[in-house]
């Protein structure tokens, strides 16, 4: 190891925050391109809090899409219309206009959600890098609140567990655009007929096994989760707001409150979340990249 890598490792520090997931990471410039050792680091803190902050971060849109790749494969979103120019890897999510249309997306997380549990290979992890953050009387808007999945699960009694084991939910993405619609929240542009035909239903189970730690989690969310296989109607919807209910317990939480240059990667097998639309017209902007996951089991 050189002189140089060595200072940089005595540098690094996970600090975890004052909840029961997520860690802020120190020392390290991901501009820069991470070594195997960083690299390392990284993944071992993300797998250990669920959600890791890297501050003070000041990265092009190619230097994000580097990060990514060395964190997983980048999925290319259907909602190509929102890319980052010259990085198909990236989607803008802002709420800002040009030229009378949307740059990107204005309406994302507001229902909690796992991003892409609506596809058959969700999304394994998600990054997310803060470019304009609003702020009123200087304090930052638009936070991101984190819930762990993997201690909600934990948290339930043996009996629920042992109801819920084995069972399986329909995800979809349509359904998730019509609670959107029905509750006044739709900003984005309407699926296409084909977008709509690369989208169907999937089903995944209610417990879902993390593919690395082998922790267990709920794997049902507000947003995205349907019904459940196999139950009457009504005894399915039951169950999921019993569970929805559950694991947004303020006790399973981490609030983030965003700077201009943070970069937070989460794992969406151990965390659910939902974005803060608390800053109206104020201008905010973010780049997304998700990794593309296995099919959960």
């Amino acid at each position: 190891m050189t002189q140089t890598a060595s200072v940089a490792d005595a540098r690094r520090a996970v600090i975890p925050m004052d909840a029961p997931i997520g860690a802020e990471l120190t020392g390290l410039d991901v501009a820069a391109g991470l070594d195997d050792a960083a690299l390392a680091f990284v993944r071992d803190a993300l797998h250990r809090h669920a959600v890791i902050v890297i501050r003070d971060q000041h990265l092009t849109p190619a230097q994000q899409t580097t990060f990514a790749k060395q964190i997983g494969e980048p999925r290319v979103s259907f909602y190509n219309r929102y890319a980052v120019p010259g990085q198909p890897e990236l989607s803008i999510v802002s709420n800002i206009t040009e030229n009378g249309e949307a740059i990107g997306i204005a309406d994302a997380g507001m229902l909690w959600h796992t991003d892409g549990s609506y596809l058959k290979t969700p999304d394994l992890y998600t990054v997310l890098y803060g470019i304009q953050i609003p702020e009123r009387d200087g304090r930052a808007l638009g936070d991101t609140v984190f819930a762990s999945a993997t201690h909600a699960y934990e948290a339930l009694p043996d009996a629920e567990r042992a109801r819920i084991d084995g069972l399986r939910a329909i995800h979809s993405f349509e359904r998730h655009i019509e609670k959107k619609r029905a509750k006044g929240q739709l900003k984005r542009a309407p699926l296409s007929a084909e977008q709509k035909a690369a989208l169907p239903d999937v089903d995944h189970p209610v417990v879902r096994t993390h593919p690395v730690t082998g922790r267990r989690g709920l794997f049902v969310t507000e947003g995205h989760t349907a019904e459940i296989v196999g139950l009457p109607e009504g005894e399915g919807q039951a169950l999921l707001e019993r569970l929805n209910r559950h694991v947004q317990q303020p006790a399973f939480q981490y609030r983030h409150s965003w700077r201009p240059g943070d970069l937070i990667v989460w794992d969406n097998c151990a965390v659910q979340h939902l974005a803060v639309f608390d800053y109206g017209a104020l201008p905010r902007r973010l780049h997304r990249s998700g990794i593309l996951g296995p099919v959960p089991v």
